[in-house]
C-alpha cells in the first residue's frame, strides 16, 4: 500500500502543479453562478433567488467536470511519458487508474469546496445550515462519480482526445436532462420523465429538499447511489486496464 500512496501523491501534486486546472476549477463555477445568476435574477422571488438555483446547480454541474480533469490526468502525453517507470514496475495493474481517480478526487473536491465558499459569501447563496455536511457528502459523491467516469472513458477508448469528446456530450446531455441550466419542464413531460431516472437529477433534488423543506429522507439512498455506481465504474477501469496500451 505504501507504494500506492505514493503514487497518489505524485498524481495529486501533479494536479496541484498546473495553474490553468487550478484556475478552471476555482473560476469555471465562479463564472457560471454569476453570469446566469444575474441574467436570470428578474425570473425568480426574492425568497429563493436566481443565485439560489443556480449556486446548487451549476455547482454539481462543475463537479461534472471532474471526469475531464481525470482524463487528463490519466492520458494527457506528459504524465503518460512520466508514468512508463510506474507501468514497468513490480506494482499491481490498478494501481494506475485508481490513483487517477483518487487523485482528482481530492484536487477538484478541494478547489470546488473553495468556489462554493466563495459564491456563498458573495452571491448569498444557502446551502442549507443544519443539512450542510449532508449536502457536501452529495456534492462530494457527484465529483466521485465523475471522477470514476472520466478514467473509465480513457479505459475504453485509450485516447484522451476521444475521450474529452465523449465526456463533453455527456456531460451537457446529462446536466439538459437534469435541470442544471434550465428547469427540465420547459423541454416537455418526455424529458421530465426522463429526468426522473438520472442520478444527477436525484441529486440535484434531494439537495433542494434538504435546503427548503428540511427534508433529507432521500440523502442516504442518493449517497449510496452514487459511492455504488462509482464503485462498478472504478472496478470496470480497473479490469479495463491495460498499463501496455497505456503508454
Amino acid at each position: 500500500m505504501y507504494r500506492l500512496v505514493k503514487i497518489i501523491q505524485r498524481d495529486t501534486i501533479n494536479l496541484l502543479t498546473n495553474p490553468m486546472w487550478i484556475f478552471f476549477s476555482l473560476m469555471f463555477p465562479f463564472l457560471l453562478v454569476a453570469i446566469l445568476g444575474f441574467l436570470t435574477e428578474g425570473l425568480y422571488g426574492d425568497y429563493f433567488t436566481s443565485y439560489d438555483y443556480y449556486g446548487v446547480t451549476l455547482m454539481l454541474f462543475s463537479a461534472m467536470y471532474a471526469g475531464t480533469f481525470s482524463a487528463n490526468s490519466f492520458m494527457e502525453e506528459k504524465i503518460k511519458r512520466a508514468n512508463l517507470r510506474i507501468v514497468y514496475s513490480p506494482i499491481r495493474n490498478w494501481f494506475i487508474p485508481f490513483s487517477k481517480v483518487i487523485a482528482t478526487f481530492i484536487f477538484s473536491t478541494f478547489f470546488y469546496t473553495i468556489a462554493a465558499v466563495i459564491c456563498h459569501f458573495l452571491f448569498q447563496i444557502r446551502f442549507g445550515d443544519e443539512k450542510l455536511l449532508q449536502i457536501w457528502l452529495l456534492f462530494i459523491g457527484m465529483n466521485l462519480l465523475f471522477s470514476c467516469i472520466g478514467v473509465l472513458m480513457c479505459c475504453i477508448f485509450r485516447s484522451e482526445g476521444v475521450a474529452n469528446q465523449i465526456l463533453s456530450i455527456l456531460t451537457a446531455a446529462l446536466a439538459m436532462l437534469s435541470g442544471f441550466l434550465f428547469p427540465v419542464a420547459n423541454l416537455g413531460e418526455t424529458f421530465v420523465k426522463i429526468s426522473k431516472w438520472l442520478p444527477t437529477a436525484k441529486v440535484a433534488k434531494t439537495v433542494f429538499e434538504m435546503i427548503y423543506d428540511q427534508n433529507a429522507a432521500n440523502f442516504l439512498p442518493v449517497f449510496m447511489l452514487l459511492l455504488i455506481l462509482s464503485g462498478l465504474i472504478m472496478a470496470g477501469s480497473m479490469i479495463l486496464f491495460n498499463g501496455e496500451e497505456y503508454v
